[in-house]
């Protein structure tokens, strides 16, 4: 049986650059729609990818969006997606944790990291850029790491 990840704050970049790299690590992608579908979406699913652009078609921001589903699905694994690079984006991060309150492990894709025992844990925010999925060594770094990371 394939296990789902939640596409929970699509953009363009998640659905057309995540959902077929979740799909060859094994994955099923299913998009979220509408916040009235989150708990059901949530409870299906082995983990969530959020995206930290400034606009979705869910009309909350990424901060909303995780506090929401930390509500449904406390110990669900998120993975943060966006166009900037790691080092950009950890920033971004770092205050997404202050304003929600936890003390997050920041993971990006890197071979030290794929082995990392932080994967798979809720206060994990591991993050992928665009860049990572298109460059074909980093794909497979992370696509080894979405597989420890959505067990």
């Amino acid at each position: 049986m394939t296990k789902t990840v939640l596409l929970a704050r699509p953009h363009t970049f998640i659905v057309s650059e995540m959902k077929p790299f979740l799909q060859d690590g094994g994955f099923s992608a299913a998009k979220l729609e509408n916040m009235a579908d989150l708990a059901t979406q949530a409870k299906n699913s082995v983990g969530a990818v959020i995206s930290l652009a400034l606009s979705s078609s869910i009309g909350v921001s990424a901060a909303d969006m995780f506090t929401q589903m930390r509500q449904h699905s406390p110990r669900m694994p998120v993975l943060f997606a966006a166009m900037l690079d790691f080092d950009a984006g950890k920033s971004n991060l770092t205050r997404l944790a202050e304003q929600v309150g936890i003390q997050a492990t920041i993971l990006g894709v890197a071979a030290a990291n794929e082995t990392a025992a932080a994967l798979g844990k809720p206060d994990t925010f591991f993050y992928i850029s665009k860049d990572d999925l298109a460059d074909p060594a980093r794909r497979a770094i992370a696509t080894r790491m979405i597989q420890r990371h959505f067990r």
